[in-house]
């Protein structure tokens, strides 16, 4: 079963207290999710993936996407000095299969006499492939043999390999634009989310909304 939805959250700027903002960051957002009825399933990492099994629409995730900045005193700093991590959050909808039917109505098949090398039988007959997919104009040609319906066979299976590709590398260019478009730079100087541990706040700068830090670590975000 394919997850409906996944949260990427990874640390940003900070070292290791941003490492740590973005494991609070995924408990808060855990406990938010599951506190809804809704199934999820972490997967740890440099990039930590919450995928999310059920419908969440309800939940309005994107308005937590961005980039999050804490300033806090860091527990490892012996000199108590104020630091400001950050970490990013990044709802990237399901991109459904990556696979690909090829449609007889969508292929036109050209067969010809191979040429070059391979004898007289390969080049007096016309076994040679011309395989062309309608929709994207992509056209795989083989002339490996004397069977036109081996040449075929491989000709239909180069074609589902490279048409696959393509819509992998395009399904991958989506994510990596909404990623970009929700995140950032996912710098300090950031101002979508700003955590202040001394005020006990979360301040959400587009919309102007304040949590208590407290409450939105324990995933009460809806308050």
């Amino acid at each position: 079963m394919q997850p409906s939805q996944n949260i990427e959250i990874r640390p940003g700027e900070g070292g290791d207290d941003a490492a740590h903002f973005a494991s609070e960051l995924v408990e808060a957002l855990r406990a938010y999710i599951t506190n809804h009825g809704v199934p999820v399933v972490v997967t740890e990492g440099r990039t930590i993936v919450l995928a999310l099994y059920g419908h969440a629409d309800h939940l309005n995730l994107t308005r937590f996407t961005g980039t999050h900045r804490i300033q806090r005193i860091p527990n490892n700093d012996r000199n108590g000095r104020r630091h400001t991590s950050t970490a990013t959050v990044a709802l990237i909808d399901d991109p459904g299969t990556s696979q690909v039917e090829l449609i007889d109505d969508e292929l036109r098949c050209d067969f010809y006499r191979g040429h070059g090398k391979g004898g007289q039988h390969r080049n007096k007959t016309s076994s040679a492939v011309r395989l062309t997919h309608l929709p994207t104009g992509t056209v795989v040609v083989v002339e490996r043999g004397r069977s036109q319906a081996k040449n075929l066979e491989a000709a239909r299976a180069e074609l589902l390999r490279r048409l696959t590709d393509e819509r992998k590398s395009e399904s991958s260019s989506k994510v990596n634009q909404t990623r970009t478009r929700q995140i950032s730079t996912g710098e300090r100087p950031t101002k979508q989310w700003t955590w202040n541990a001394q005020r006990d706040e979360v301040l959400h700068h587009e919309t102007g909304r304040r949590y208590r830090m407290a409450a939105f670590l324990r995933g009460e975000l809806d308050g």
